[in-house]
């Protein structure tokens, strides 16, 4: 797992960049990790003290996308504290129901709250878009462990922004890859749900397939009816039907598919990621293929996975150890003496390490290198998500 020791080496290995002797540095994380101090806002120990906020769908049709990430989220922080108790760091959640609009006076709460000093998050690709700017003003260092859309980088970055997985421009031609090479599909059907994850990325897919598209159509947040969109797939009669979307639309519109006759092989993006796809697709779910730019936590090394299942009495579900790797993250910066906004965004731009996940290097957009990414299929079996295989980028 990611241990003290592990974090002293990263603090060693940064310490060249910040102009400090190695061996004195090392002294003083051994003394108190969280008690060093340096000329970029360090402090001592009585000043070691802050607060991460971490926010998304913690409630309603998709919670289970984003739930697991925060509970690595306080694994990271309960083992740390264990070693640092000199240190008071807490983790404050804000449910947004994956909500823009109730997104945006979280943000405003934490960017105006001075004890804030990071955010893992947003969770979703829209509510990260409604917010980034308040944290960019307030200078409120963001690390995502799930918000994928292209955009929140390479189209319209904010300073204080990075993420800890790859965006939709590297998931949707993995995806592409999928269908054309793995399923061998030669008509594909592309439907999404108009939210700003699901367009851009059936965009992505759509132009790497080209000509294999046999149709798009489009579904709509809060659909429950389908009976248009499914009777244009029979229409054009695929032989695989990707979904870019969310679990609450993804399930039932599955399940109409199935009771229509449409038995041909169903993907979907990341946004189906979690136990609500499953549930609300019922039986219907079975066989059903699901991409994530994200590592299965069996896969990460260590105890993780089982220390995750002990905690919480189940496997660990979508992006928990991106979630851990991100409150790592920020917990680096504070062994490193952060003790502001200021010094928290220096670090975190400035980071490089290995976490549960891949190694960590944020380019100035506030993305890791892609050949660092990985993107895995997880098949639905007996009503539960299983990692099936790696998918070539």
């Amino acid at each position: 797992m990611y241990s003290l020791d592990q974090q002293e080496v990263i603090v060693l290995r940064r310490s060249t960049r910040f102009g400090f002797s190695a061996v004195a540095l090392a002294l003083a994380v051994s003394a108190s990790a969280c008690g060093t101090t340096d000329e970029n806002g360090g402090g001592d120990d009585g000043d070691c003290a802050a607060t991460i906020g971490i926010m998304g769908a913690l409630s309603g049709s998709n919670a289970s996308i984003v739930i697991p990430s925060v509970n690595g989220a306080k694994m990271a922080l309960t083992e740390w504290s264990a070693e640092n108790e000199d240190c008071d760091i807490k983790l404050q959640e804000f449910d947004t129901e994956g909500d823009p609009a109730k997104a945006t006076p979280a943000a405003t709460q934490m960017a105006t709250n001075e004890d804030f000093l990071g955010v893992i998050g947003g969770a979703f690709s829209g509510e990260t878009r409604a917010t980034k700017g308040i944290f960019d003003d307030a200078g409120l260092t963001m690390i995502s462990q799930s918000a994928t859309a292209t955009d929140l980088t390479l189209e319209d970055p904010a300073s204080v922004f990075h993420r800890v997985i790859g965006y939709d421009d590297v998931q949707g031609v993995a995806i592409a890859n999928y269908l054309r090479e793995v399923l061998q599909a030669k008509k594909i059907f592309v439907v999404d749900d108009s939210t700003a994850y699901g367009e851009p990325l059936a965009n992505t897919v759509k132009t790497e397939l080209g000509d294999l598209v046999a149709d798009s159509d489009k579904t709509q947040e809060g659909q429950t009816d389908f009976a248009a969109v499914v009777s244009k797939v029979e229409a054009a009669a695929p032989d695989a039907v990707f979904y870019a979307g969310y679990a609450a639309e993804a399930g039932p519109f599955l399940k109409q598919l199935r009771d229509a006759g449409v038995e041909e092989p169903f993907v979907g993006g990341d946004g189906l990621y979690g136990a609500d796809f499953p549930k609300a697709a019922g039986a219907a779910s079975e066989g059903a293929i699901v991409t994530c730019p994200c590592l299965p936590a069996e896969e990460a090394g260590g105890t993780f996975a089982a220390d995750y299942e002990a905690e919480y009495g189940e496997a660990p579900g979508a992006y928990a150890a991106e979630g851990y790797d991100a409150m790592n993250i920020f917990l680096a910066a504070f062994a490193d003496g952060a003790r502001d906004r200021e010094a928290v965004e220096k670090f975190v731009d400035a980071y490089e390490g290995q976490g549960l996940t891949k190694t960590y290097k944020f380019d100035e957009k506030g993305d890791v290198a892609e050949e660092n990414v990985v993107i895995w299929a997880y098949k639905v079996t007996d009503g539960a998500l299983v990692a099936d295989q790696e998918v070539p980028k």
